[in-house]
């Protein structure tokens, strides 16, 4: 006798169905999984810019530039006692500004000023320059001394007489400390000094600084 052979119908494969209209457990499992992704990538830099940050400050944290004026050369002298005492000079400063920063030192509006007894006898005169990380750079700076601007000449006519003219000096920088391309602090420094001017050999002694 023949055996009856059964057939049984294939039931579809479940595998095949991939769809997120059949699936939408995979679909919620994507955007999680997409969601945390971006909340990682979003607090890692987050946390970069805060590292960034407290490195700049802490570590690389801002100095102000030291100044000094290492010389002053007469480079021009006229005066006279009579009948009006008078003074008329061009000095040259050297100044020189160290950077002790990991960022360049950018200054400008600067002033430079030279005073009779507390007042100044020059015209304004600003400065400006860029010095580079960890630098020490020397700027020349021409003035124009005119005892013109003086209101009292009664003690002039006493210092042209001795041949000693004594002067002070005040020099204050105003810039910025770049670092890293987007912190900008701002640094100022101030120099004052004392000098005499020698009219007989047209010099500068006893320059003092602090």
């Amino acid at each position: 006798m023949a055996e009856e052979i059964q057939s049984w119908p294939l039931n579809p494969s479940r595998l095949n169905h991939r769809s997120d209209e059949e699936n939408p457990v995979f679909n919620n499992i994507r955007k999680e999984r997409s969601n945390k992704c971006f909340v990682y990538v979003f607090t890692a830099i987050v946390l970069q810019s805060i590292f960034i940050l407290v490195f700049a400050l802490v570590v690389l944290r801002p100095k102000s530039p030291s100044v000094k004026l290492r010389s002053v050369t007469v480079k021009s002298l006229r005066y006279t006692t009579s009948p009006l005492p008078s003074l008329n000079a061009t000095l040259v400063a050297e100044i020189s500004i160290k950077n002790p920063n990991f960022g360049s030192f950018k200054f400008e509006n600067s002033a430079v000023s030279f005073l009779y007894e507390g007042k100044q006898i020059n015209g304004k005169k600003t400065v400006k320059g860029n010095v580079s990380a960890r630098e020490t750079k020397r700027f020349n700076v021409s003035v124009e001394v005119r005892s013109s601007r003086l209101s009292e000449k009664q003690n002039l006519v006493n210092d042209l007489n001795s041949g000693i003219v004594k002067l002070s000096s005040l020099a204050r920088i105003v810039g910025k400390v770049h670092l890293i391309k987007i912190l900008k602090t701002k640094k100022t420094k101030e120099m004052n000094c004392t000098m005499s001017i020698n009219l007989k050999n047209r010099t500068i002694k006893d320059l003092l600084c602090n």
